[in-house]
């Protein structure tokens, strides 16, 4: 058996059925492709099917980030990225009021329900007016604190106070509530609580303000602990990630605050309608917990993840209790589903589909509202970024069935594929069916690289004879062979991997996934809003998979390791008299000549990956070519092969694809991807041709995609399989993502999987052979002059030059300020300046407020 089929059921999905059937009786399949299914559910790059039930509202480019229902229970306002929305309880929406730099979440409506204020990434709070049928966006809160540093504080959650006289923002940075009066949005007082306060929730009574604090400071000097923006928090020195979280009950009267140790990374609350019982979502440890409010401590921590589903992974973001206090509804963003739970026991009675991530929840006399922040994935325009959140009103008739919708939910994610024990006495395979079994490989090297689409590097892909070879569209591809030798001999040589995506967005989330097989709740709350941190390169505890990262759990396992790049949040690159950092031609002229002037360095604040860091090897910036990357870890092969041992593991970093757009002074974008390509190609063709390379897999995937379009979806993306075991001239259209690659690199070393995403997927087993061809990979050179610049804007006409000027005044000082649509289309000119961008093509013939009943 082969292709494109992973055997998990789908319970109650006759289109899966048909297609196990026809694996088994050996018919060719068509792959399975991102997107919807014949059979009316979606599937997504995180290789689950959604079938979220009830009315479901889509929201074109727009990702839903909290909701609350109005007091009267008429209305649901809803915080999405670009607006807030405020929709009848049947989804019909009543106003849209654009132009709303959400934050990661915070929305709350005054007690007499003539206002909504909504969080902003930029410090302020929006407040709007609802008279009726007439919504107004009134003048914005500017949340200042006198005597503070100047700066932005994060406005994350929002309440009002029951005489609806104070208004308590939640602000992140500053680890502290402001309150607010809510007359005159002026500044009345600062309530200290814990490390990055996000959700927050006021008791029914109005008495108590609970607080989900994510991190929890440390107790002593000793403990292991990091800083997340600005901030000590307590870590698992294991895996560096954050250690704890904790609870401000502040009374509103006194503004005394009590505190409560919570779990790990809390989140959503809701209070049970007598006001003495306090749910939490803790997302870190998969738990709900269940604190006594009199008392001030948690009495109950009941765990949400199935027995079906072992390992961290089901993520619970947020949670509502019902009308009558008798359920309690957990939104768990790693399942795609609401699960229930009996409020007494504690007991899950069954889950509830919902749409791909769900962040928040809401009840109101037995209707559930739900927003799912990616909702049914990049469908708006085939762009990474153009997510389609959903919100879904589900009413009680709509969950009758609890027994069915939670077969659903079990068949969607996969839930039941066991860990089987290693067998013994067997033969060594490529990639052996159980962890701990042989394999003929000894060595796996790991490159992840920046930011394209499948379509931008593939899309003209051809055969030795010149006939088109995969799923691409030659219109899409912006950096077609002549800029990419290297990429598309090796596609054309080895497999082409035409089916394979990020399961990420960006590379603060991207880079999460492609080293843990996971981005936590705090990441997904935080999209679009990093003002607290923007963690690509690691630095943030918070943004940590409590599990860690593939490089601990190789260690755990007894493999060596090294790490080129990855994570290194402290490179440094300095002229060796000046000080200063240079520009690209300045140090690669310098490398050209023997790298005498520069110095460069490399470090990082993860204490477990420190000691396997390579030293001066950095991943960002881009002002060191990636011939430089390249010449380090060919000289490290060259010490391995004197030394006759190499790492089990190596994980390169080779960011180069990534583009310095078409601003004066830098490469052209074809320069900085040609030096990509070459740095590849050279790679390559040294570990075929050493000792190692009979037993060496290289992996390579990009850490996300969001600077080009594909016409299938923007999370495709370009991956490579190259060892002497995979098939030559041959084109892989099974389903592969970054969860695939952890798969798979955890089979052939023996490492078990890190959650639950590496551990449902699919390996990369269509991709070898049990005979292997040994002919070592020679590079080509690149035919793209490495140090071509981008010409003055002034030298450009039409939208070529007005994309030049606006890549010119974009944040260049870190990777990914400068804002991606912009890039994107300076990139696609630079290429092509008489072709309009192409993303006009690929949107959907549907209203972005569709209402559709599943």
């Amino acid at each position: 058996m082969r292709r494109s089929v992973r055997k998990a059921v789908f319970a109650g999905y006759a289109t899966v059925a048909c297609l196990a059937v026809g694996s088994a009786l050996g018919v060719t399949l068509a792959p399975l492709t991102i997107g919807e299914q014949p059979d009316g559910s979606v599937l997504v790059s995180s290789h689950q099917r959604l079938t979220p039930v009830g009315t479901v509202k889509r929201l074109a480019r727009s990702r839903p980030k909290a909701l609350a229902v109005s007091p009267n229970g008429d209305l649901v306002a809803l915080l999405a990225t670009g607006q807030v929305l405020l929709c009848r309880t049947d989804g019909e929406t009543v106003a849209t009021i654009p132009g709303i730099d959400a934050g990661p979440l915070g929305i709350c409506w005054s007690p007499d329900g003539k206002s909504v204020y909504a969080s902003m990434n930029n410090g302020k709070i929006a407040r709007i007016a609802v008279e009726g049928a007439n919504v107004t966006r009134q003048e914005d809160r500017i949340v200042r604190i006198p005597g503070a540093p100047a700066g932005n504080p994060q406005v994350t959650g929002l309440a009002v106070s029951g005489d609806g006289k104070s208004l308590f923002a939640a602000l992140g940075i500053r680890n502290t509530v402001a309150v607010l009066d809510t007359a005159t949005g002026d500044f009345v007082r600062e309530i200290p609580v814990g490390p990055a306060p996000y959700h927050v929730t006021l008791s029914p009574d109005g008495k108590t303000l609970a607080v989900a604090c994510r991190g929890s400071r440390p107790t002593t000097d000793r403990e292991a602990q990091a800083r997340t923006a600005g901030t000590a928090v307590r870590i698992d020195p294991k895996t560096d990630a954050s250690l704890g979280g904790t609870l401000a009950l502040v009374d509103t009267a006194t503004y005394g605050v009590r505190t409560v140790d919570a779990g790990q990374l809390p989140g959503g609350m809701a209070f049970s309608p007598d006001g003495k019982t306090l749910h939490i979502a803790s997302a870190n440890d998969d738990s709900l917990l269940i604190v006594a409010v009199t008392e001030g401590k948690v009495r109950k921590s009941v765990s949400v993840r199935p027995k079906e589903d072992p390992g961290f992974g089901q993520i619970p973001a947020d949670v509502a209790v019902s009308s009558d206090g008798k359920r309690v509804y957990v939104a768990c963003g790693g399942a795609n589903a609401v699960a229930v739970l009996d409020a007494g026991s504690g007991r899950i009675t069954g889950h509830v589909p919902t749409g791909w991530f769900p962040i928040a929840v809401r009840e109101r006399q037995g209707t559930l509202f739900v927003a799912s922040t990616k909702g049914i994935g990049s469908r708006a325009g085939k762009g990474v970024h153009d997510t389609v959140g959903t919100v879904q009103f589900i009413p009680p008739a709509a969950m009758t069935d609890l027994a069915t919708l939670s077969r659903t939910v079990a068949g969607n994610n996969g839930w039941g594929k066991s860990e089987p024990p290693a067998r013994k006495n067997l033969a060594p395979v490529p990639v052996p069916e159980r962890v701990g079994e042989p394999s003929v490989f000894k060595h796996v090297i790991f490159i992840i690289k920046e930011n394209q689409t499948y379509d931008g590097v593939f899309g003209d892909m051809k055969d030795a004879n010149g006939n088109p070879i995969g799923n691409g569209d030659a219109t899409l591809c912006t950096f077609p062979e002549e800029v990419t030798p290297n990429h598309h001999a090796l596609a054309r040589q080895y497999v082409l991997l035409d089916n394979t995506y990020t399961s990420g967005t960006n590379s603060a989330d991207g880079h999460q996934w492609t080293v843990s097989g996971i981005a936590n709740a705090y990441m997904e709350q935080n999209y679009g809003a990093h003002s607290r941190s923007y963690p690509y390169d690691g630095g943030d505890a918070l943004a940590y998979s409590p599990r860690g990262f593939l490089w601990n759990a190789a260690l755990a396992s007894g493999k060596t390791v090294r790490v080129y790049g990855e994570f290194v949040n402290k490179p440094r690159v300095r002229h060796r008299e000046t000080g200063k950092s240079g520009s690209f031609f300045e140090i690669y002229e310098d490398y050209r000549t023997g790298m005498k002037n520069y110095e460069i360095t490399a470090d990082t604040d993860n204490a477990s990956l420190k000691p396997h860091l390579h030293p001066t090897y950095i991943g960002f910036p881009s002002i060191v070519p990636d011939q430089w990357r390249a010449d380090r870890f060919i000289d490290d092969i060259d010490r391995f092969e004197t030394a006759g041992a190499m790492p089990n593991l190596c994980i390169l970093l080779l960011p180069n694809d990534h583009t310095m757009g078409t601003s004066r002074n830098v490469p052209t974008p074809r320069a900085t991807v040609a030096d990509n390509d070459l740095a590849l190609g050279r790679i390559v063709e040294r570990v075929s041709k050493s000792r190692f390379g009979k037993e060496t897999l290289i992996l390579v995937i990009e850490d996300d995609s969001q600077y080009g379009v594909d016409h299938v979806d923007g999370h495709r993306t370009v991956a490579l399989c190259i060892s002497p075991y995979t098939r030559r001239g041959q084109v892989v259209s099974e389903m592969y993502d970054h969860t695939s690659i952890l798969r798979t690199i955890g089979l052939v070393l023996g490492i078990p999987a890190m959650n639950r995403f590496d551990r449902t997927a699919t390996p990369m087993t269509a991709c070898f052979t049990s005979t292997p061809d040994p002919t070592p990979y020679q590079a080509l050179p690149n035919r793209i002059p490495l140090d071509e610049r981008n010409p003055a804007p002034t030298a450009l006409r039409g939208e070529a030059r007005r994309l030049a000027e606006a890549s010119e005044r974009l944040d260049w000082s870190d990777v990914d300020r400068a804002d991606a649509g912009i890039v994107s289309r300076a990139i696609w000119y630079s290429q092509f300046p008489n072709r309009p961008f192409p993303s006009a093509a690929y949107h959907p013939p549907t209203d972005e407020d569709e209402n559709r009943a599943k």
